[in-house]
């Protein structure tokens, strides 16, 4: 390629260590909790902060080379600029990219499609960030479809960045020639004015992800990492020994507080996004890196930072951050254990250390085949040169099989073998509305995400077994059966429950059940006539309520205006959906294999049990279905083969619960038992 080289700024090799240990301590360990890997351990609830130091790094190091570029040339290239971002940056993101896509089309489940495609372009176009944010996907809520991508807002907002940082130092040196006080003036400013935005933007107690995925809120801290750099460069290098000492101290208290934060500070501190938070995380790791800027041997803080393996770690540390997640996501306890002989199951600390193992692995590979090779300008294992053209070449045909890939697993046909987990997938095939002299057994499944897959594995069952059932699928993603008002979810996030999963109860044209938008049980079971229905005891009608016609006060079961609501909701629930002569059956609540907080305790699970059971226990045609029991003990062999997540059926429990639904729950169904046995 023509553009010119990157000019030289003096090595400070404590910095590398610094990456290699905060990508640690921070996402990695973060990422690992078990709110996010079931059966990670519990550690560093903080560790999402690291992330601001990498941003205010990023920034320092990016304003700094390109003041020297000004200083030695007058102007900043910014073709060579942009040539150098792409090489350090594009190669591996398009491998990774590359590499999700093949996996999405070979191996990818109808529910995963649309998520997972969202992730890809969003991170091919570095707008991850504001993706989420469009798409209302919440970074803290770990109940929806996991994305492979979750964790790369972060780049995208680090490459929105670098199309600013160069245009900012030229505007204000070079077009307006002010002085470099006027832009750390606006820096400063900058810094506060998205701080104060980030404030004002925040809702207490509410979901935090449109504040900690935004670009203007987040910006505080690539502010930051210009005003180091500005201030930095007004400075200069220490002019004695005691000045370098003093530079270096500034590293100690500063570390102590990041560890602290990392340790012990969360989404759920409201002094994050309300107070300040973020920006005194920023400033704070600014002091460590310009702590970290100086040499100094007699500091144990320092020799720890320039040591080779953490050296190492930072060298690498962008493939860490990069591969991390979807090895996490795609190699889980339950899969890692299948491929050792002997190993029933992984979780854990073993666990975190194999998904670390993996991890190190394929980010040292990407740096020494893929990342290296292009930052020098050489095709990977060739070692040929990298023109313009070519480097184009290449990656445009890397984006062409990415978009090819995604073009063709949103099109392709629909497969009855795929994952039953899409709401309105394999059930599609039956047809709405089955003709009156239809005799299979009918049924109507509602309820929550785990109804959503209950009823696609019964729609793949009955494709296998044609003639004996027939399913509609009138479940709803996060749908719960107390109605109205505000849920506060385990992690802490409180949100309402919507107009959707709230009119349940209220009947609609029968035309509009075609819309998958629509939730009416009165208009299913007028227009399907079951003969069965099957319901799921939700973990949502655990969480914390918030609910008009009880008043201003947060509730719960185990409150005895809650059990009394929550009681009434379900009987009057079982009433509608036997209505038209239809045998109800709740499937009771199971314990999640999640982290243990106050909304998804394990006794207020086995209540709720309690109070549906009693509250339809004089209706002859409800029926409370053990299917805690079918799960098995949470932690066990069994439960972690048949829910990997701690909430959601595996393959193997989807072909496994349609089975014991029919089979061992409704079989005394008269009807369904002549049909099974003719």
């Amino acid at each position: 390629m023509t553009d010119s080289p990157r000019p030289k700024i003096r090595h400070m090799p404590g910095l590398d260590g610094a990456r290699g240990l905060w990508v640690i301590l921070g996402p990695l360990l973060y990422h690992a909790r078990p709110e996010n890997v079931p059966g990670g351990p519990s550690i560093v609830p903080g560790g999402i902060l690291s992330l601001d130091l990498f941003f205010v790094l990023s920034s320092f190091l990016i304003v700094t080379i390109a003041l020297k570029e000004w200083d030695q040339a007058g102007k900043i290239d910014l073709k060579g600029y942009a040539g150098r971002r792409a090489r350090r940056l594009l190669p591996a993101l398009l491998v990774a990219l590359v590499g999700l896509t093949a996996y999405l089309v070979l191996f990818g489940h109808a529910d995963q499609v649309s998520r997972w495609t969202g992730a890809i372009v969003s991170a091919l176009t570095y707008s991850a960030n504001w993706h989420e944010i469009a798409a209302d996907i919440s970074y803290f809520e770990h109940y929806r479809t996991p994305s492979p991508l979750k964790h790369i807002w972060s780049f995208s907002i680090e490459e929105q960045f670098y199309i600013f940082a160069p245009l900012f130092i030229i505007v204000g040196l070079g077009i307006l020639k002010k002085s470099e006080k006027l832009l750390l003036w606006f820096a400063i400013a900058g810094a506060i004015a998205s701080a104060c935005w980030m404030a004002l933007l925040h809702q207490p107690g509410t979901d935090p992800s449109r504040v900690y995925f935004g670009t203007d809120t987040r910006a505080q801290a690539l502010f930051v990492g210009i005003i180091l750099a500005l201030l930095a460069r007004q400075i200069g290098p220490p002019k004695s020994e005691k000045a370098t000492k003093l530079i270096a101290l500034l590293a100690y208290p500063a570390t102590a507080f990041h560890l602290w934060a990392v340790l012990f500070v969360s989404q759920e501190n409201e002094w994050m996004f309300e107070r300040g938070g973020f920006l005194l995380i920023a400033v704070m790791s600014a002091l460590i890196i310009y702590g970290l800027t100086v040499s100094a041997q007699w500091s144990p803080l320092h020799r720890f930072m320039e040591s080779t393996p953490l050296r190492y770690l930072g060298r690498i540390s962008y493939g860490l951050y990069l591969y991390h997640w979807p090895v996490y996501m795609l190699l889980t306890g339950n899969r890692l254990s299948r491929l050792l002989p002997g190993v029933d199951e992984i979780e854990g600390v073993p666990l975190l250390l194999c998904h670390l193992l993996i991890t190190g692995i394929l980010a040292s590979v990407s740096f020494h085949l893929i990342e290296s090779p292009f930052q020098k300008r050489r095709f990977p294992l060739t070692k040929k040169p990298i023109t313009a053209l070519s480097g184009t070449v290449a990656a445009s045909i890397g984006i062409a099989a990415i978009l090819f890939g995604l073009l063709w697993v949103n099109t392709r046909p629909a497969d009855a073998r795929e994952d039953f987990s899409a709401a309105g997938g394999v059930c599609v095939k039956q047809g709405l509305l089955p003709p009156p002299t239809d005799e299979r057994t009918r049924i109507l499944v509602v309820g929550d995400s785990v109804s959503v897959q209950i009823a696609e594995a019964l729609c793949g069952w009955s494709l296998e077994n044609p003639g004996e059932i027939v399913v509609m699928n009138e479940a709803h993603l996060g749908c719960v059966v107390g109605r109205y008002g505000q849920k506060r979810i385990p992690e802490g996030i409180e949100g309402p429950v919507g107009d959707l999963c709230s009119a349940w109860n209220d009947p609609v044209p029968s035309h509009e059940m075609l819309d998958r938008d629509v939730v009416s049980w009165p208009t299913a079971v007028e227009i399907f006539q079951p003969d069965v229905v099957i319901g799921h005891i939700t973990p949502w009608d655990v969480t914390d309520r918030l609910i008009p016609s009880l008043g201003e006060k947060w509730v719960w079961v185990g409150t005895d205006e809650y059990d009394d609501y929550i009681s009434s909701e379900y009987r009057i629930g079982s009433e509608t959906l036997a209505s038209t002569g239809a045998h109800v059956y709740w499937l009771e609540g199971a314990h999640l294999r999640r982290e243990i907080k106050p909304q998804n305790h394990p006794d207020r699970i086995d209540a709720l049990n309690q109070l549906v059971t009693e509250a339809v226990s004089d209706l002859d045609y409800v029926t409370i279905a053990p299917y805690k029991k079918f799960i098995g003990e949470v932690g066990s062999s069994r439960e972690k083969q048949i829910r990997d997540d701690g909430v959601h059926l595996t393959e193997q429990g989807l072909s496994e619960i349609a089975e014991w639904i029919i089979q061992d729950i409704i079989s005394a169904n008269t009807k369904l038992t002549q049909s099974l046995t003719s």
